[in-house]
């Protein structure tokens, strides 16, 4: 479906996105905001009414104005696509059969590839033969909803981004006592590696789990000192605490008191 096609963005995304298509065999124009050593500037943006796609991977708060601009003089057959998890894909302003979202659950790392054959890919769109061709971009690419995208995208928050906020608020608690993160790292790898084969609350041990009351109060009565390199801390735990609690159909802890010493 496409052999000709257009990268609006050079970032972490848009650079090995370009290398993939290539790959592929498609047709590739890099192009880039700002002028670079292997892009053009969107300045000399003329027509892309010969290209089969363009895919805009710039910043979701750059999509509306970038747009703009492109949008004048693509053809009728010439696919739009974006990959922002939570943008919807009205934004692209083409109609529907013309429009769609290739939005890749995923941290990208600049300089560094990703495995396409085992990326996942989440596709969103009216298209029916984007939505085939998505499967040889990324073969684990899979069909979404603009409202399974919009909550898939907030499962990725709170499953990746609030795990780096977790893991760096235990972080500050271990720094204060002259311990390092990185000794829990088997231990978290292993725990996060059998959480993700599902039934999550299943996988978990420790004091919660086995309802080891002694343990836990001694925690909590810790946790009250409290800490100015961690202040939250001792909410998030009893809230996460309470969640394996009933999950194993234990009682919960006593309504959590906040601490002067903890703000």
């Amino acid at each position: 479906m496409i052999r000709r096609a257009h990268v609006i963005g050079m970032g972490r995304l848009g650079r090995p996105l370009a290398l993939r298509l290539e790959s592929l065999g498609v047709r590739t124009q890099r192009w880039s905001r700002v002028a670079g050593e292997d892009t053009l500037a969107l300045t000399a943006w003329n027509t892309a009414g010969d290209s089969d796609a363009i895919f805009l991977a710039v910043p979701d708060d750059a999509l509306a104005s970038v747009v703009e601009q492109v949008t004048p003089g693509i053809g009728p057959s010439t696919v739009l696509i974006h990959h922002a998890g939570a943008v919807p894909s009205e934004v692209l302003k083409v109609p529907p059969i013309q429009r769609g979202v290739l939005w890749p659950p995923m941290t990208f790392v600049a300089g560094q590839d990703p495995d396409w054959n085992a990326l996942p890919l989440g596709v969103e769109t009216a298209n029916g033969a984007l939505r085939l061709w998505s499967r040889q971009l990324a073969p684990n690419a899979f069909d979404l909803t603009s409202d399974t995208r919009q909550a898939l995208h907030l499962g990725a928050v709170l499953a990746g981004n609030l795990t780096a906020a977790w893991l760096g608020t235990v972080e500050a608690h271990l720094t204060q006592h002259g311990l390092p993160l990185d000794v829990l790292a088997p231990l978290v790898q292993e725990s996060v590696a059998t959480a993700l084969k599902g039934k999550a609350l299943d996988t978990v041990s420790g004091p919660a789990a086995r309802n080891d009351r002694s343990t836990l109060d001694r925690q909590q009565a810790t946790l009250a000192q409290g800490s100015a390199a961690a202040p939250d801390l001792p909410l998030l735990h009893h809230i996460l605490t309470n969640c394996i609690l009933q999950h194993h159909g234990y009682d919960r802890l006593p309504p959590f008191q906040a601490t002067a010493e903890a703000h």
